[in-house]
């Protein structure tokens, strides 16, 4: 009997069901990825992902109930492969009973905006305002707000904002999302109802209130809240290079969370909003993800940013060369901090990364 280990599938597809080509392209390239693993001093490995909701076969447990809970998909439609549309066709079946609501821009093509009618979405439009901020930042807080609203109008008891260019492959996501806000109580003693849960890229360990923009889940009264701050009428301060790639290769991180970055500005506008005083400190930042905030990692919802992830070809962020000033807040680090395994006043060793710039090497206490 041969004791030669088995070739591995090709995919949980049918034969049949790829093109010759492309099943000729995925032989060819886990050929390269096992010469790579053999020959190189790395181990790799390969993710697919559907691209189409009729490809996916997953399904939500029936016997969970699903949350009183609103959807709701910001910003302007991602169209390659139809992949905001192909995203909303998955939601009808994953997140059943949920609200879903595409809130964008009132000159977004008609036949598109009807598409998603037809899968009965809600269409929230609104006109781009006249002064996008710094980082488009105005163009998110009107888009943001406007369906956030929307869904808290409509009854929605728990909304999730995310963008068109993101997707949750997970069923049972936002059942999932609801037992973390419930069961692990708001600290701080501020008018939150439950705590803000970070799902997108960009929750940073060593930036001061840098929780991601991008896909955020929490209790409606709070996410209107979170998304409602004013529009930010001030430009980059003056002495910051004209275009905004060298604005974050070149202003050190402190500067730039308090100045510019949107993810600190929603942030911290919303725990002043909740009654809570700042210092821009890491230790207060730390305290105030322990207190107000949770994150979850990638693979608990199956999160695939296409834009980003498309371009790096990489599934996760971590670099395995240094720990990174851009390292993330995921659930292991939350959890250590939750669980007073670590202290905010830990976070004291590390307030030179501030002075940083974006991308170098956090240096060992």
């Amino acid at each position: 009997m041969s004791t030669a280990a088995p070739k591995p599938p090709l995919g949980p597809e049918r034969g049949g069901t790829k093109s010759l080509r492309a099943r000729l392209l995925r032989r060819l390239r886990r050929w390269v990825i096992a010469q790579e693993n053999v020959h190189s001093d790395d181990y790799t490995t390969l993710h697919h992902r559907p691209k189409r909701a009729d490809q996916i076969g997953t399904w939500p447990d029936p016997s969970i109930a699903h949350p009183r809970a609103a959807v709701v998909m910001q910003g302007p439609p991602f169209m390659a492969d139809d992949f905001t549309l192909e995203t909303l066709r998955l939601y009808t079946r994953s997140m059943r009973d949920c609200q879903l609501i595409l809130s964008t821009w009132d000159d977004t093509d008609p036949a598109f905006l009807a598409a998603a009618r037809d899968l009965g979405v809600t269409v929230v439009l609104s006109r781009k305002p006249d002064y996008a901020g710094l980082f488009n930042i105005n163009m998110q807080l009107v888009s943001a707000a406007a369906g956030v609203e929307r869904a808290v109008q409509d009854g929605a008891e728990w909304v999730m904002k995310t963008r068109t260019d993101q997707r949750l492959y997970a069923p049972d996501v936002l059942p999932f999302l609801v037992a973390v806000a419930q069961g692990f109580a708001v600290g701080g003693a501020t008018a939150q109802r439950h705590r803000i849960i970070g799902v997108g890229h960009g929750s940073l360990k060593y930036a001061p209130y840098h929780v991601t923009d991008q896909t955020v889940f929490g209790h409606a009264d709070d996410m209107l809240a979170y998304w409602t701050p004013p529009l930010r009428m001030d430009h980059a301060p003056a002495h910051w290079p004209d275009d905004l790639p060298s604005i974050f290769t070149k202003t050190p991180i402190g500067e730039l969370c308090r100045l510019g970055a949107a993810e600190c500005y929603f942030a911290s506008r919303f725990l002043q909003r909740m009654g809570r005083e700042l210092d821009w400190s890491l230790a207060d930042s730390w305290a105030a993800y322990r207190d107000h905030f949770a994150f979850v990692d990638y693979a608990a919802t199956d999160f695939f940013w296409v834009k980003t992830q498309l371009h790096t070809q990489r599934e996760m962020t971590q670099s395995y060369d240094a720990v990174s000033n851009r390292h993330e807040m995921g659930f292991q680090d939350w959890m250590l901090l939750y669980s007073g395994q670590v202290q905010p006043k830990d976070a004291t060793p590390f307030e030179p990364v501030q002075h940083q710039l974006f991308n170098q090497a956090v240096v060992k206490p």
